[in-house]
């Protein structure tokens, strides 16, 4: 059994998943506010970011304002298409003469295309925007045949606008860096949740085969002998009594071996049952749901279930610590058979720090004492960049 790399984990999540319809009352009144502030800005005059064309009506400029803001509403829902008409209307403003509320706008449109929009489009954004600082000052040097104010324009264009694209990056980072711990506490939570069912199956079959060995053998011994001595010529009061210890004796073996069905069915449910190599999934995905790249490669065949249920816990035990030892850090799981040995290797990329990334604990002391118990053996340590965990387990004794 092979459980692969899964793209699908890696894939792009939003920041905020599906935008929401009643975010877009919010949009609608950003655009509302930017064109209010844009208004009076050109009511007062304070607009002009260069020469410009003293001939352009003011209401050709509140209009291509207005149009900005109206692609601005859709700043979070469809964030590439609003910075692609809104670059078009920058276009039109820089022809008629570049003004302050029409860059204001363009640079909040770069902000949520960074913020809200895709990697891909994240990624086009500044690219674009680095191609448009070029240009604007190709275009300021060429109609003012001074390098002066070109390389003003360059300076203050990416400025500007790199800053929206800084901005919206920085929090677009953190917020998924919020959800990538979330989906990690919830997996811890996940894994807590299994150990505690295992640990209660191991309990109830431990039960089981203390009263099946032990009390149960008591109780069958004493059955026997009581009905071996009432074949002989006993005193009425001793044959009385041992009639009362042979069916006590009886009811109380019926009802110990009804308990420790009881604990064997318990401990069948798939909840509760002790896991297996084939359940190693559970933490897999676990550990790929906090941005963790897991391969697992098993080629075990029918193993007896002490064996399996030793390999997984390792296995187990292993994955959990590189995840708390170095988060999203590849992870390679393998187990192979080869003759009458299982071989395990858990390895984990760590980095350079390898040295300070482990501290002698319980768990390896844990992985050690499942091997031992079995005659095999599991050695922990670093390996160049990485933290390998082998383990060997006798599968021919164990059957």
């Amino acid at each position: 059994m092979v459980i692969r790399r899964s793209d699908d984990l890696r894939s792009r999540t939003c920041c905020d998943g599906p935008v929401s319809p009643r975010r877009i009352p919010l949009d609608v009144a950003i655009a509302g506010g930017l064109f209010a502030v844009g208004a009076v800005l050109y009511l007062s005059g304070l607009f002009s970011l260069g020469t410009g064309r003293a001939d352009v009506p003011l209401g050709v400029r509140l209009s291509l304002l207005a149009a900005l803001c109206l692609v601005g509403c859709a700043r979070r829902t469809r964030p590439g298409t609003a910075l692609a008409l809104g670059t078009l209307l920058f276009a039109v403003d820089l022809v008629l003469g570049p003004s302050v509320p029409v860059w204001i706008v363009l640079a909040d449109l770069l902000y949520a295309a960074v913020r809200h929009g895709s990697p891909r489009v994240g990624r086009a954004a500044g690219y674009a925007t680095g191609i448009g600082v070029v240009v604007l000052a190709g275009v300021v040097l060429a109609v003012e045949h001074d390098i002066r104010p070109a390389a003003g324009a360059l300076v203050v264009s990416a400025l500007f606008f790199g800053t929206s694209l800084w901005w919206g990056l920085a929090i677009r980072r953190q917020v998924e860096l919020t959800g990538i711990e979330r989906e990690r506490v919830r997996a811890h939570r996940i894994l807590a949740e299994r150990d505690r069912e295992a640990a209660v199956a191991e309990e109830r079959n431990a039960m089981a085969r203390d009263l099946h060995d032990v009390i149960a053998g008591h109780l069958s011994s004493i059955a026997i002998h009581s009905t071996a001595a009432l074949s002989r010529d006993l005193d009425p009061a001793v044959r009385e009594s041992l009639i009362a210890i042979r069916t006590g004796s009886t009811a109380a073996l019926t009802e110990m071996r009804a308990m420790i069905d009881v604990l064997h069915a318990d401990a069948a449910d798939p909840a509760v049952a002790p896991p297996r190599l084939a359940d190693l999934h559970v933490v897999v995905d676990a550990a790929r749901a906090t941005g963790t790249d897991v391969s697992v490669a098993l080629d075990v065949g029918d193993l007896p279930t002490v064996v399996d249920h030793a390999a997984y816990r390792i296995a187990h035990e292993a994955v959990v610590n590189a995840m708390k030892h170095a988060a999203r850090r590849p992870i390679d799981v393998t187990a192979d058979r080869t003759g009458t040995e299982l071989h395990l290797v858990v390895r984990n990329d760590v980095g350079a720090d390898v040295g300070e990334t482990r501290r002698v604990g319980r768990g390896l002391a844990n992985m050690r004492h499942r091997a031992q118990l079995l005659g095999g053996d599991c050695t922990a340590g670093p390996c160049g960049p990485d933290w390998v965990v082998r383990a060997r387990l006798p599968v021919g004794s164990a059957s």
